[in-house]
């Protein structure tokens, strides 16, 4: 697919990265309409440190000397989804720099609790045989809880969580691409649901 600009990935880890490579390849994006950056160390990264390689990526982009978008993925933690937006909201504030904004190519993804959470319903959705009806009084299986650190197996409470299958990060990609972001379908985490719109919004940008 023809591209107008390049979209450079900020992700926090390797699981972050794949599920914006599938993202993308059920989007029609072709390799080379991306780059991922690699600056995480381990297998985990860190928010500050994430946060500020997107402000500085962001700070490249308002230059306008070339044309790209940047879409971060980052953990909310169980530290709160509007906690974490207004954290990097108020860096990039405080260096005068444009606020994000999916439809000027700036996307900041933030899974609750983690990446895991949206791997383990991927998984329980296609059990189920992926049902597509918002309209289902009960979902077909279990929702997902966002408090439950799914990642670790912990219950909120502390508790030990029994193990169950995630779906691999980059099918969970190909998955949301497919999802209707107008009707989504009953029992989608709530976080997952609310990032339908600003991916579309974010890709019609960078397709202009």
């Amino acid at each position: 697919m023809p591209r107008a600009c390049k979209i450079i990935i900020v992700p926090e880890d390797s699981e972050h990265a794949n599920l914006a490579r599938g993202y993308f390849a059920g989007r029609d994006v072709s390799p080379g309409g991306y780059q991922v950056t690699r600056n995480w160390t381990g297998k985990n990264g860190n928010f500050d440190r994430v946060r500020d390689w997107l402000v500085e990526e962001i700070r490249f982009q308002a230059r306008g000397l070339v044309r790209f978008g940047v879409l971060a993925l980052i953990d909310e933690d169980g530290q709160g989804l509007s906690v974490r937006r207004q954290n990097v909201i108020n860096h990039l504030t405080s260096l005068g720099l444009p606020t994000l904004d999916p439809s000027q190519g700036r996307l900041l993804v933030l899974p609750v609790r983690n990446v895991e959470t949206w791997m383990v319903w991927g998984a329980r959705w296609a059990a189920a045989g992926k049902p597509t009806s918002p309209n289902a009084t009960t979902p077909a299986f279990p929702n997902v809880d966002e408090t439950h650190d799914y990642k670790r197996w912990q219950a909120r409470d502390g508790k030990s969580l029994s193990r169950e299958s995630r779906l691999d990060a980059y099918q969970l990609g190909r998955t949301i691409a497919t999802l209707n972001r107008v009707s989504p379908p009953n029992g989608l985490p709530p976080a997952l649901q609310a990032i339908l719109h600003p991916l579309s919004d974010f890709l019609d940008w960078a397709r202009v």
